[in-house]
């Protein structure tokens, strides 16, 4: 079985997590926006899952796209 984590990044306002988790999805990503009523108001988030099997080339790749995709005006 291989391992698996569930990684969280509140972002809050839905407008900007779903943008955000579609810039990601543009690049290869499998980022998904997590929106009431599945979480409160004002916490909507990225859920991203990170598997043991990802290379660090990878997992650098995905953090500065994210970093990216939530600072992008």
């Amino acid at each position: 079985k291989r391992q698996e984590y569930v990684v969280p990044v509140v972002v809050g306002e839905d407008a900007p997590a779903v943008a955000a988790a579609a810039a990601l999805q543009k690049q290869g990503f499998d980022v998904r926006a997590i929106r009431p009523p599945s979480v409160p108001l004002g916490t909507s988030r990225l859920r991203i899952s990170i598997h043991a099997d990802h290379d660090t080339a990878t997992l650098v790749r995905l953090a500065g796209a994210v970093a990216e995709a939530l600072h992008h005006d």
